[in-house]
């Protein structure tokens, strides 16, 4: 090795402690993955580089961020593990030289049709942490012609080491900060709850009075909640029926001293919790309570706290929901029948329930989610939740 490459080494050595300390300040994962495409293709003078991580449910590489002109093309690539030269590589974790990808049985010509970008050597190493590969870091085209080194090899390597570790402290990181936020979400629903229960104690004592004077239960549910009724019956022991209309809707709740027994809402076909989940989102409306009327059957069991408790859980999620996805609106399917990879990755990682399955079946572009919600035989809070995650999986579309 001659002087000359001597202190090309040191350059590019100290080049790599100086991207090893920069990568290593970097904690929010998309920014320190496009500072490694950045300098992977300046440490080796390649025309363009990519990185990939392993997707496990998928047994898939999915290229995250890419450098060079074809960029864009590149990000929307799945990989499928074993194809491909990233594929092999990370399928058996070792890295490849390649100087003439073109002859290569391995190569993979998709990128370069779609993106016109005509790949001569390729140099793939694996990224890998505790013995297991989470992806490969790749440079295209070595600058000036030519093939890629042994040298460019070494660096690259470490490079990926250097990747590899950072990167997964940074995934560390993002799961941290996630479990904070749901932490801070799971606070403030709970202190939502608690201001609730303040305010049925309130509520509860101003129906007591009013039951006093006039010897009947009746109101507005606009100015006395479901759960505040539900608590008061069942903490003086009462044994009857609690009819409610809503909007459009009937419901009743029953009580045999205190317990709940049944709930129904015959007009969408509800009965037991998810009755009674479904009218404590009723906010408009009105009610009456029938003393000493029985329950035809027994639909539900449990303590009624740990009901309302779960009810007002629902309630609040319910009162998001419904903003984002409007009961006057209409829900379409989105055909990804082309797209095979987008298909196969959500049925993965998509649990499609029974509940999914009956909306999908109901959803067709014309079908208001209040006129879905009649014919699902679902609880309002369980229609809305799931549209959500099938629009957040790409299945449904908003109207």
């Amino acid at each position: 090795m001659t002087v000359t490459n001597e202190q090309l080494l040191v350059n590019r050595l100290t080049l790599l402690l100086e991207i090893n300390a920069s990568i290593n300040s970097t904690v929010e994962l998309s920014e320190l993955l496009q500072k490694i495409i950045n300098v992977a293709a300046i440490v080796v003078s390649a025309e363009a580089s990519s990185l990939a991580l392993v997707d496990p449910a998928a047994n898939e590489l999915v290229f995250q961020f890419a450098h060079g002109s074809a960029e864009d093309v590149v990000r929307s690539i799945r990989v499928p593990i074993g194809e491909g030269i990233s594929g092999w590589v990370a399928h058996y974790g070792v890295s490849v030289l390649i100087a003439d990808a073109q002859n290569d049985p391995r190569f993979l010509r998709k990128v370069d049709d779609k993106s016109h970008f005509v790949t001569r050597s390729v140099l793939c190493v694996p990224l890998r942490r505790n013995q297991v590969i989470t992806g490969v870091l790749q440079a295209l085209n070595k600058r000036g012609g030519g093939a890629f080194t042994e040298e460019d090899q070494l660096i690259f390597e470490a490079l990926a080491n250097i990747a590899a570790i950072a990167i997964e402290n940074a995934q560390l990181y993002g799961t941290l900060q996630q479990k904070m936020q749901e932490i801070e979400q799971s606070k403030k629903r709970s202190d939502s709850i608690l201001q609730q229960l303040e305010q049925s104690e309130r509520e509860i004592a101003q129906m007591r009075t009013l039951s006093a004077a006039g010897g009947t239960l009746a109101g507005d549910l606009s100015v006395f909640r479901v759960e505040n009724l539900v608590q008061m019956l069942s903490n003086d022991y009462k044994s009857g029926c609690l009819r409610l209309t809503g909007e459009i809707e009937s419901g009743a709740i029953y009580f045999d001293k205190g317990k709940l027994v049944h709930a129904e809402v015959a007009s969408y076909g509800l009965k037991g919790d998810m009755a009674l989940y479904d009218m404590m989102c009723w906010q408009e409306g009105g009610f009456s309570f029938v003393e000493g009327e029985a329950a035809p059957q027994q639909t539900l069991k449990g303590m009624a706290m740990a009901l309302v408790i779960e009810g007002l859980r629902r309630l609040d999620e319910y009162n998001v929901l419904k903003v984002k996805l409007p009961l006057v609106s209409a829900p379409r399917h989105v055909d990804f029948s082309q797209d095979s990879q987008f298909s196969n990755t959500t049925k993965t990682n998509l649990n499609l329930d029974h509940r999914k399955i009956v909306l999908l079946q109901l959803i067709d572009g014309h079908r208001t989610i209040q006129e879905i919600l009649e014919k699902a035989h679902l609880d309002r809070f369980s229609v809305l939740s799931s549209i959500s995650e099938l629009q957040a999986a790409g299945l449904v579309a908003a109207s």
